[in-house]
């Protein structure tokens, strides 16, 4: 897996490198520390500190990388490196040395998991252990396949996994009434119904990777359901698809990637296909 660890010098981008590397460490087949200068009067300083105190951190534990810096907008080139090194994973903070926490409220980090044709790690928070992680999927091979990231890295940090599926609020104001709807995990998959096949999958594929799982079925709108067991779970990463689509749906799980983003205050994982 290609790493690109991106920083702007501030103390949220270091949290976020340190983060990454626990997530991935042993995953890593190549690393690159990217640091970006806009236009602040000390930010080359500033970078320049910053790379050297990741190395500092990198040169013990024996991890090749290679350091480099762009100049421009933020997003537009850590976009362009991610392309042009062909990463599998981006991982980023808030970079907060501007007040970029417009970062999280439709700004880079939008645009980042917007555009980025890797995956992408945001690291918020003060999240420092990687012990519980949560895996939302809505179903069908692309959800079991960020199960299957999910529980690649949980395998790597010795961490459990919660599979989690919110049944659509929406969905109950069907003119056909399925009781299902607001059934329980455990009720799915002994009377093997859609969702149940697709969280027996899911635990399946956990069990592969030699992961402790656990499933859990929430009932309501998908974000503030994503968002109360995030909270409620005490989870260290929070892990959802963001995979390519056409048309009305790419926007539609965009906007649901984006709002999750808004209203989670713990490092996210997007997965944008395989990892």
């Amino acid at each position: 897996m290609k790493i690109l660890l991106c920083t702007d010098g501030s103390t949220d981008a270091t949290r976020a490198a340190r983060f990454g590397l626990r997530l991935a460490r042993r995953g890593v087949d190549s690393l690159q520390v990217l640091g970006v200068i806009e236009d602040h009067e000390d930010a080359a300083r500033l970078i320049q500190n910053a790379l050297q105190a990741l190395g500092a951190e990198l040169d013990p534990i024996g991890l090749e990388y290679n350091t480099k810096t762009r100049h421009g907008h933020a997003a537009e080139q850590i976009l362009d490196e991610a392309v042009d090194w062909q990463a599998d994973l981006i991982v980023i903070g808030q970079l907060g040395r501007r007040g970029l926490t417009r970062f999280i409220m439709g700004g880079t980090a939008t645009r980042i998991v917007q555009y980025a044709r890797c995956s992408v790690l945001l690291v918020k928070g003060q999240r420092s252990a990687l012990q519980k992680i949560l895996v939302c999927t809505a179903g069908g091979e692309p959800g079991l396949r960020d199960v299957e990231v999910a529980g690649r890295v949980a395998a790597q940090a010795q961490a459990n996994v919660t599979v989690l599926h919110v049944m659509s609020q929406v969905a109950l104001t069907e003119k056909t009434y399925r009781p299902d709807l607001e059934a329980p995990a455990n009720d799915l998959m002994a009377r093997h119904t859609r969702e149940g096949q697709h969280l027996a999958a899911a635990l399946n594929a956990l069990k592969s990777a030699g992961v402790s799982g656990a499933v859990k079925v929430r009932h309501g709108l998908v974000v503030d359901e994503i968002a109360v067991e995030a909270r409620d779970g005490d989870y260290d990463l929070l892990v959802i698809g963001a995979h390519l689509a056409h048309g009305l749906s790419r926007w539609l799980l965009d906007d649901v990637t984006a709002h999750v983003l808004e209203e989670t205050q713990l490092p996210v994982l997007v997965v944008r296909g395989e990892l």
